[in-house]
């Protein structure tokens, strides 16, 4: 395993984290969607990165599978679970190809994963596919709003785009919107809501070393030798025009729960 890799997985679970007042609020609406009828839940994530989601469920003793593609995300959660990790099972893989029998599992959490894969489709099949009659599927997303993180992102994307390179962004807000529809064809009803809201202090510092460890979907289609040579303009068009890069600023954000049961 790389360096980079590990590098990558520490930075997105010191920067991508949830306040644990927020992780508990998170984890009981996700616990109350199930209505268990006696039997003891299991539940599989897709994506389940360094366990920002799972920690507080795998604690509450909940039988959990958590699926990832990148062995450094999970090796980050295997340190994160010793010595509580007799109902974990940790699986590496794609979640287009689920290694689980059909009907296994009580529910699916997916937050933040449908936008990163082209062929989502086959992803949602699957989850589907290993649900239990009367399982539910548990979408998860932020919605955060933040004036300086918002302007160095935009601001990186001019960077990257004067170099010929397109960025696309708002594919995840789209990629919700295209689920939700193919949900509804299948004879679903998803329900959403917003399971809670908070603020935070984040520095123009973290905010920067988020975009150059790529820590976001929309930059991951930009070559890294053009990423490399944009970061340190960026950083001294944050000096100029935002201030020292250790000022913080407050971020706003909401986590919403979009639920569909089978059955």
């Amino acid at each position: 395993m790389s360096n980079a890799l590990t590098r990558v997985a520490y930075a997105y679970d010191r920067l991508r984290a949830y306040p644990p007042e927020v992780a508990g609020r998170i984890a009981t609406a996700l616990a109350a969607a199930l209505q268990g009828k006696g039997e003891d839940p299991v539940l599989l994530e897709l994506g389940v990165g360094t366990g920002r989601i799972a920690l507080p469920l795998i604690a509450r003793g909940y039988r959990y599978l958590a699926l990832d593609k990148d062995p450094a995300m999970l090796e980050v959660l295997r340190q994160k679970i010793a010595g509580a990790a007799r109902k974990v099972q940790l699986l590496e893989a794609d979640a287009r190809a689920i290694p689980l029998p059909d009907e296994s599992v009580h529910g699916v959490i997916v937050v933040h994963f449908w936008h990163l894969l082209p062929d989502w489709p086959r992803a949602l099949a699957e989850a589907l596919r290993v649900l239990k009659p009367g399982g539910v599927l548990l979408e998860g997303w932020d919605q955060v709003e933040a004036e300086e993180e918002w302007a160095l992102q935009e601001r990186w994307r001019a960077l990257v785009e004067a170099e010929g390179i397109r960025v696309e962004r708002g594919l995840h807000r789209r990629r919700l919107a295209e689920v939700e529809e193919a949900l509804r064809r299948l004879g679903l009803r998803p329900k959403a809501r917003q399971v809670v809201a908070w603020r935070e202090e984040r520095s123009l510092r973290e905010a920067l070393e988020a975009l150059e460890e790529r820590l976001y979907s929309f930059t991951q289609g930009v070559p890294p030798e053009v990423h490399r040579r944009v970061m340190p303009r960026l950083k001294a068009w944050a000096e100029e025009a935002l201030g020292p890069l250790d000022r913080t600023f407050p971020v706003a954000k909401s986590f919403h729960l979009r639920t569909s049961r089978l059955g």
